[in-house]
């Protein structure tokens, strides 16, 4: 599954962009069920400010479009030490990091999502905050 970048541009209340996986619950000894992950239409319009991270527009859509993909299939996941938030990373056409809020119950939030360095994730790896997914 990919997201219609231009489709979304016209305007949502919220949709499914992914799921929570037992896998990831338990790589990551987290305290809850599987769930859904939503996107709302503010925080679509939030990620429009990393548009500059790219070298063109196509870019960012392409790359944006594969946030479900991101989520379902991630090279690695990491839970940010302060933040309170699941961090799926994979390279597609860039190494991107999408970025889902924690909460005990009930639906996930999207909350960003940008490319990320390989330096980045290897800081991310080393200090023990990434882990592979198998």
């Amino acid at each position: 599954m990919t997201l219609n970048i231009k489709q979304l541009e016209s305007g949502f209340n919220n949709i499914k962009i992914g799921k929570l996986s037992e896998e990831v619950i338990n790589l990551l000894k987290l305290n809850r069920k599987e769930c859904d992950i939503i996107m709302w239409e503010d925080r679509f319009k939030y990620i429009q400010k990393h548009v500059c991270d790219f070298d063109i527009k196509e870019k960012f859509d392409t790359c944006m479009s594969y946030i479900p993909e991101i989520i379902s299939n991630p090279d690695y996941i990491a839970k940010h030490p302060t933040k309170n938030s699941l961090e799926f990373i994979k390279q597609v056409d860039e190494l991107m990091i999408v970025v889902v809020r924690i909460k005990d119950k009930g639906n996930l939030a999207f909350r960003t999502a940008y490319p990320l360095t390989e330096k980045q994730l290897q800081s991310y790896i080393k200090a023990g905050t990434a882990i592979k997914m198998i």
